[in-house]
This record gives structure tokens, sequence and C-alpha cells, in this order.
């Protein structure tokens, strides 16, 4: 065991430069995973202090970021490890050449991709888990939590990060070295001075399960109803960019070889760089899926916000057949009802009001067993809100212990008509009765029931919603103004939804601010792989120089190089979103495509100009180098 220390701690100080960028990669995404960690249990915790609704926000919150997150930060770990060892080939090809056994070059580079590990992912982790806090204000400005807030810090956020690391590095490491260490010395010696194109016939399978699977995600919101359905969309992009690393080599190769052949000719540059990226397919592959990654999860993150925001705005102006919309102020009554109904020109006030409640979602209970969630109340007989009723009656209502649910919560807890629910209604236990299941769940609530069930149950109903019919010949403007005057705000339907959705910039902060954690992970992550490409490159740059190619060619094919990568990054990520925004599309809003025209535009330029400027910067001093060696 000692002279496999050795041997590892060597390979370490030897390889610093690949180990080192790996290690910043780990760290990164320790720290993201470790962040996400604390907004847990900090929910988990403010749910046991009483705080029962913002701690399920929270619980929820970091749920949801956990899923994409975990699969972003296991293809990043795991391309960034296999690159790393990839370009190791030779050197594990001469460890055998002079009597080492597989097991123990497996066990080396065991050894030292743990050691990476258990020394960035700690560091890394740690700085997360005090950074978690400069979130604390994102969150208390979205009203997520209350305004003393402060996150809940232990050391279980960082062993989880560590422990998510290390059981993606330690495993890619070891399946690299396999690959290595049963390859004969001199046919490894072989491939690492040229690429086999070929993939074998499990990956090619592999990579035919994840499109099929990415294909069914994608278009899981036509029958998967609301915000669970639009998620799973969502995963289907980084599915189908795992089934592009697969088949990578492949696709590669045969789109180069035509491009190769349309254009013989052109500048010594370009067509060093198009023979390349022929040859060295897998290589390409390597760079292009992070910086795919970057281009699909920032593109499918926001468009499929806005797809979710534009249902719900859509849902909202159809649901109410109100004419007008009132939402009270700080110096509004508690009669705002009465107040309103009186103002002339108001043939009918409609008030609507909101009650805290714990959903169980899980039988044992328990504090994960219970999902924060809240009630629109709703008054018997109102026809000012129309949430689209596709089974039952409203009027089941005036029952106490009655609810009507979307057909969201419908499919997410399994109660359909005639079963129950168990909420939690203040310091009561309640079995609800489903009387009625509807379907603009986006726009109107998750759960609808009457004031018979808040009264039996003693929990006030304060008016936070008025919406108002005007009487027929009453000016719009002057009943607007008069409302108003109340300490109100008031408006259409239209522009009352619209209004909102754009006061909610502190729910938009800690979306952006969690989506920039992301990102950062797969910038990081791409910045890394396209430096030990390059640098890795030096004795293949050295060869071409003694072959007669200048300096400045050799920074120009680069540059190509990097140019192709790019737009390859761009083309793969747009295409495996493509299926995700029209699933979530024809599920959500029945029309067409809906994109976040402004973010897509940034990455996808960004994506192009980081894959420029980090080559550039490696193969500046590469080609210096490798020059001055040649």
């Amino acid at each position: 065991m000692s002279t496999m220390w050795q041997l590892a701690s060597s390979g370490v100080r030897a390889h610093r430069g690949a180990f080192a960028g790996t290690a910043v990669v780990l760290a990164v995404a320790a720290a993201v995973l470790a962040v996400t960690g604390v907004l847990f249990e900090s929910g988990l915790r403010t749910q046991s202090g009483g705080d029962a609704a913002s701690g399920g926000l929270l619980v929820a919150l970091a749920s949801s970021y956990a899923g994409t997150l975990i699969v972003v930060v296991v293809m990043v770990v795991a391309a960034t490890v296999s690159l790393a060892l990839r370009s190791r080939r030779r050197e594990f090809a001469l460890l055998r050449a002079v009597g080492a056994t597989p097991s123990q070059v497996r066990r080396t580079v065991t050894i030292e991709v743990a050691v990476v590990s258990l020394v960035a992912a700690p560091l890394g982790a740690l700085a997360g888990l005090f950074g978690a806090r400069l979130l604390d204000p994102l969150l208390v400005r979205g009203e997520m939590v209350a305004p003393d807030f402060s996150s809940s810090l232990s050391p279980l956020p960082v062993l989880a990060a560590v422990a998510l690391i290390a059981v993606t590095a330690v495993p890619v490491g070891r399946l690299g070295a396999r690959e290595a260490a049963r390859t004969a010395p001199t046919a490894a010696l072989q491939q690492s001075a040229v690429e086999d194109r070929q993939v074998g016939t499990g990956r090619r399978l592999t990579a035919l399960a994840m499109t099929l699977g990415g294909l069914g995600a994608a278009f899981s919101p036509l029958w998967v109803p609301g915000v669970m359905g639009s998620a799973a969309a969502s995963l289907s992009a980084f599915l189908l960019i795992g089934a592009a690393a697969l088949a990578g080599p492949v696709l590669v190769g045969w789109i180069f070889d035509r491009l190769a052949r349309m254009r013989p000719g052109g500048r010594p540059a370009t067509m060093l760089a198009v023979r390349n990226v022929r040859g060295f397919s897998r290589r390409l592959t390597t760079v292009v899926v992070p910086l795919a990654l970057v281009v699909a999860a920032a593109t499918v993150q926001t468009s499929v916000n806005r797809a979710i925001t534009t249902a719900a705005q859509q849902e909202f102006v159809a649901a109410v057949t109100a004419d007008l919309v009132v939402t009270p102020t700080e110096g509004a009554t508690q009669d705002l009802t009465a107040e309103v109904a009186e103002v002339p020109g108001v043939a009918a006030a409609v008030p609507l009001g909101t009650v805290p409640a714990q959903l169980r979602t899980d039988a044992e209970g328990g504090a994960l067993g219970w999902e924060a969630t809240a009630l629109r109340v709703v008054p018997a007989g109102s026809t000012a809100l129309d949430p689209d009723v596709v089974d039952g009656s409203l009027t089941g209502l005036d029952a106490p212990d009655t609810v009507a649910v979307s057909s969201d919560t419908a499919f997410t807890s399994g109660a359909g008509l005639g079963e129950t629910l168990t909420l939690r209604l203040g310091e009561d236990t309640v079995d609800a009765t489903v009387v009625a299941v509807f379907s603009r769940g986006l726009g109107v609530a998750g759960l609808i029931t009457g004031p018979a069930t808040a009264e039996a149950h003693g929990l006030p109903v304060v008016a936070d919603t008025v919406l108002v019919d005007l009487a027929p010949g009453a000016d719009v403007a002057d009943v607007t103004a008069a409302i108003t005057a109340l300490g109100t705000t008031a408006a259409d339907p239209e522009t009352h939804v619209a209004t909102a959705m754009q006061s909610a910039g502190g729910e938009n902060e800690i979306g952006t601010a969690l989506l920039l954690l992301l990102l950062a992970v797969v910038a990081v992550g791409a910045a890394s792989t396209l430096a030990m490409t390059t640098v890795a490159r030096r004795d293949e740059l050295a060869l071409l120089h003694r072959t007669g190619t200048t300096r400045r060619q050799l920074m120009a094919m680069t540059t190509v190089e990097a140019v192709i990568t790019g737009l390859t990054a761009w083309v793969v990520g747009t295409v495996a979103v493509v299926p995700a925004l029209i699933g979530v599309s024809a599920g959500v809003l029945n029309g067409p495509p809906v994109v976040d025209v402004p973010s897509y535009g940034v990455v996808s330029a960004a994506v192009v100009v980081f894959a420029l400027v980090a080559t550039a910067l490696a193969a500046r001093r590469t080609t210096r180098l490798a020059t001055a060696v040649a």
C-alpha cells in the first residue's frame, strides 16, 4: 500500500496542472452542493421551529433545485475527471510495459482521484457553507422567510457535498483506469497518439436509451399536468446532452468527414483545424459537452420559467370573470370588501382570502411528510372566479372540511373526486374531502376551500383580493379612482396579473442567483476542460512546428478549432432544449414554444466567446513551449 501511495502522490505532483483544474471544478461543485444543503437543512429547522410555511418553501426550493444540480454536477465532474485521465494513457501504457499489473494501475488512479477529491471538495464545501448566508437577504426580499431569518449552519451539508463528489469522481476514475489497464501496452501507446472514433455496442445502446428517455421526458407535460410535468421536461435536455456525449465521437467524425470532403482547399490553419477535429472527435466531444450544458441549462431554466409564468397569467385572466381586481395596501381597513361594495357603480364585491396549511405527502409523517401550501378561500356560490371545474362541483365547498383540487395537485397527491386529503389547519389535522377538480391551478391555486372550512377550525380569513363587478353603465375610470382612494390598488385582470408578476422581484432574485450558481459549476468545468485539452497537445503542436507550421499558423489553427468547438456546443445545446420547450409549451400553454430570447442570445454568444478566450489563453503558452522545444 505504501508503494501505491508513493506512486499516486508522485502522479499527482507530476500532473499538478491537470489535477489543479480538476480540483477547482470539484471545489466549485462542492460549494454549490453545500449551499443547496444549507437551504434544505434551514427549511427543516424552520419547520421544526414552528414556521411551517417558510420552512416548507425552503425545502421545496432546495429539493427542486437539487434535482437539476445533481445531474449537472455528475456530468461535469465525470467529464473533467475522465479528461484528466485520458491525457495520461501513454503514461499508463508505459507502467504496464515495465511490469505494473492492471490492478496496480487501477489502485494508483483511485488513490490519486480520492486524494484530489478529499482535499478539494471539503474546501469548496466549507466555502459554500459560509457563503450560503449571502442568499438570506434575497430570501427575505422574496418574502419566503421572516425578516430575522438566518440560515442554519452545520457540518451536514459539507459531509453530504463531499460524499456526493467522492462517489462521482472515484468511480469515474476507476472506470477510466480500468479501460487503460485492460488494454495491451502497445495498443495503449498507439491509442495515445491516434484516437479510435468507434464506440462500443453498450455505449451506443445507452446513448439510444438516453435519447428515447429524453424525448419521453420532454413531452411529459402532455400527460403530467402543471409544474411537475414541466420539471420533468427540463431534465430531458440533460438526458439528450448525455446521449450526445456518448455518441459524440461517431457523430462528430461523420459530420466533419463530409465537411472535409466539401472543402478540400482553404487556408492552412482552417484545413489543419478541420482535420484535427475529424481525427480527434473524442477530444472535441469532451470539450463540447460542458459548453453545451451551459446553453442547455440556461435556456431550459429561463424558458420553462417563462412558459409557466405565461401560463399562470393566461389562466388567471381566463378564471377571473370580474371587471376589476382590487388588492389592499397598508392603508386599507379590515372591512375593505364592504367599503368597496358601497362605491357607486359597483354591482358586486367578492372577497378572496388565503389560509396557510400543510398537505400530507407521505403516510409515514415526519418533517418531510408534510408540504407547506395555502388554501384559496372562495365564497360559496361566487361566479366571479371560474377555475374551470372538470369534475365535481364547487357547491360542495359549502360544507366544512371540503376542498377542490387542481389537476396538478390531484396528480401529485393521488386524491381524486370523493377521496380525502390530509391537511394541517392551524392546530387541527383534517381529512378533507375532494368535491371538485379544476384545471386552472397555475393561475388560481392548488387548493380551494370555502369559508365554512376555515371557520370550523378557527382560522381568520382576511381578504387579500376583492373581485369587483361593475354595474351596467358605470364609468370604469371613476369607479377605479374611488376604490383606489380607499387605500387599495384596482386594475383589470390583465393589468393586475402583469403588475403582480413584475413586482415579484425577490423571488426572481433568488431564482436568478441559483441559476448563476448552476452555471458557475458548468462554466468552471468548461474552462478547465478547454485548458487541459489545449495544454495536453504540446507534443502534437511541437510535431506540427517541426514539419514547417509556424507559431502564427498554430495559433490560427487553435482559434479556428475554438470557433468550431463553440459553434458545435451551441448547436448541441440548442437541439437538446428544443423538445423540452415544445413539450412544456404544448402542455401548459397549448401554443407555440416560448423562449427567453434575451437569455438565450446572451448565453449563445457567451459560449462561443468563452471557447475562444479560454483556448487562446491556454494555446498562447502551449504554442510558445511547443515551438521552443521543437
